[in-house]
């Protein structure tokens, strides 16, 4: 199947789209660009967004099966994202994702993607009711792979040749500075990634994550003082890398919850809206996020009292 189609009688033959492709899988040829290297593509779609004459297209596959039937997970994770909807009042549940060692690790019932996808995007296909796997080779993100410790980030996004071209810096070594920086997992740390609501899986993801509006970041933000006082909150980001380095990778290198106004690549591909942004929220966490917002409405009598933390734990050891 193509990858690309590139519309010759529009293509200025600027070659742009070879320089900035990531992956070095274009050439400029006599009648311009081309996929050389199809093998070397993996349809991330930097060309296509950065083509000043709007002639590249990526030829991305839809698949319906993918917001089909749902797995059903443990009636604790279900429990906490309807509580954690209820509470805040979520439009989108929260979204959980797990990295993948072994294929054998992937829960039944999960769709594994057979075409290239960003991780900002199956985080959105999430949102959306989605199940999937999503195998290293599927990865459609050089610097989305990099932040979940699947690959090396490519040369030319390292020196900052990429970043800079995005318009994202103002020199090659501020761009190279800001890639340092983003959060990373080691590589070799997985072999892929499997992102779902929160409500489909058995064995808890490694990390939730909560597309919302910023006042219901906020609440989360208040839930973790909510008993002890504080430390106050510190939000870790960078525009840069949001889905990925912020709030999968940190959360997880850290242990801690983070908070992220998203990113260039999340708000075009993600579908990430103007009003929305990220809380990336560990696993180990969420009785505590969700202890503290149940604290906070009845606090401020506007909460009945609801299942809380503890009947969570009751109910799971009489299911054991």
């Amino acid at each position: 199947m193509a990858k690309l189609n590139i519309d010759r009688s529009e293509c200025t033959k600027c070659g742009v789209c070879i320089d900035i492709c990531p992956n070095n899988a274009l050439e400029l040829l006599d009648d311009g660009p081309e996929l050389t290297h199809p093998e070397l593509c993996t349809e991330c779609g930097v060309c296509e967004d950065q083509c000043p004459s709007r002639s590249i297209t990526v030829l991305r596959r839809q698949d319906s099966k993918m917001l089909g039937a749902k797995p059903i997970g443990d009636p604790k994770w279900v429990a906490a994202s309807e509580q954690m909807v209820a509470l805040l009042g979520l439009a989108k549940p929260p979204v959980g994702i797990s990295l993948v060692r072994s294929a054998d690790d992937v829960q039944h019932g999960f769709v594994a993607m057979d075409f290239p996808i960003r991780h900002c995007v199956s985080i959105h296909m999430a949102s959306l009711g989605a199940a999937i796997y999503v195998p290293a080779q599927q990865h459609a993100c050089s610097a989305g792979k990099a932040a979940l410790g699947i690959a090396e980030l490519p040369e030319k996004v390292r020196s900052g040749k990429v970043p800079y071209m995005h318009g994202l810096a103002s020199t090659e070594p501020a761009a190279a500075r800001t890639m340092a920086e983003i959060p990373k997992l080691p590589v070799g740390t997985c072999t892929g990634t499997v992102v779902a609501p929160l409500a489909c899986f058995k064995n808890p993801p490694e990390v939730v994550v909560l597309t919302c509006l910023p006042k219901q970041a906020m609440w989360v933000a208040n839930s973790l003082i909510y008993e002890t006082g504080g430390p106050r909150i510190t939000a870790n980001f960078a525009g840069m890398q949001a889905s990925c380095g912020d709030v999968t990778a940190l959360p997880i290198l850290t242990g801690k919850v983070n908070f992220s106004l998203g990113c260039y690549g999340c708000r075009s591909a993600g579908k990430l809206k103007d009003d929305e942004m990220y809380v990336g929220i560990p696993m180990a966490r969420i009785e505590e996020v969700i202890s503290g917002l149940q604290g906070l409405r009845r606090a401020m009598g506007k909460l009945e009292r609801t299942q809380t933390t503890q009947d969570l734990k009751e109910a799971g050891k009489s299911e054991e």
